[in-house]
């Protein structure tokens, strides 16, 4: 258990910062996912070696890189960037199992590990998309205009879709004899499928009109994001290069996304798999 709460405190502070530099600066410098794992192996193969347990350090390493080559695959998608990438290659090196906490999960802990992390990701960029249209009060009458443009269509696939929920349940009625509750439930899927098309909906308008802008090359920061590129910040070599030519450029922003790392860990060490708990509930 000591060598759960030691990583812990690493992961804490680690994410932490990062978490703390991404919502202040838009980025966190490279180090500090090295210095995670850095510091992961190495209290890992001390206690591998204290323990006679070498399992502890090798299952860090062999969980660590899987990580890592996900989030790079991520990476080269442009779903996010090479800093994320790191970060969740140093969630699988520091908590390739539970190191001591006990968490009642069906699963091996770095499958509940995963599963939390794009669960609360998914529940993050919807909190963080609506916040950031909300803060623009002109953006959203605009989506909401540009909303009334595809009604039919998200219209149409509701009337598709609950025509087919309803023969569904109409077959199942003439075969099982489930509960009036399955009904009622069951029915709540159209509204669900709404909710979801309209945020999908959402979500793009805001990627389009937020998290890309146009602007004088001369106002070009360190760091800044070209569109057409993976997420990879401008070096001040490459800003000085393109200040030289002179024009106009598309830069995107990103949803900044490392406090999802730290919220991540607290859930799944202190509470478990987080599908078991809404079940619970």
């Amino acid at each position: 258990m000591l060598l759960g709460w030691i990583l812990f405190a690493v992961g804490v502070t680690g994410f932490g910062m990062a978490a703390y530099l991404d919502l202040k600066t838009t980025e966190f410098p490279d180090w500090l996912p090295y210095s995670i794992i850095a510091s992961a192996l190495a209290i890992r193969a001390v206690f591998s070696f204290l323990m006679n347990d070498f399992s502890i350090i090798t299952e860090s390493v062999l969980v660590g890189v899987g990580f890592l080559l996900f989030g790079l695959a991520l990476y080269a998608l442009k779903q996010w960037g090479d800093g994320d990438a790191w970060l969740l290659g140093s969630l699988g090196f520091l908590f390739p199992d539970s190191a001591g906490f006990h968490v009642s999960t069906f699963f091996p802990f770095y499958i509940t590990l995963l599963f939390n992390f794009f669960f609360i990701a998914f529940l993050y960029l919807i909190i963080y998309s609506i916040a950031l249209g909300l803060k623009s009060p002109k953006i959203s009458k605009k989506f909401f205009k540009d909303l009334k443009k595809d009604a039919g269509r998200i219209a149409s696939i509701v009337v598709i879709f609950t025509v087919a929920v309803v023969i569904l349940l109409y077959h199942v009625s003439t075969v099982y004899n489930p509960p009036l509750s399955f009904f009622t439930n069951a029915l709540l899927f159209p509204v669900l499928l709404v909710a979801l098309l309209v945020f999908v909906h959402y979500g793009r308008f805001i990627e389009n009109n937020l998290f890309r802008k146009k602007i004088d090359v001369k106002d070009l920061k360190i760091g800044d994001v070209p569109v057409k590129e993976k997420w990879r910040v401008l070096t001040e070599k490459e800003v000085n290069a393109l200040k030289k030519k002179g024009g106009t450029i598309w830069i995107k922003e990103g949803v900044r996304f490392a406090p999802v790392f730290i919220i991540t860990i607290i859930i799944s060490l202190l509470l478990g798999n987080i599908l078991s708990i809404i079940f619970e509930i």
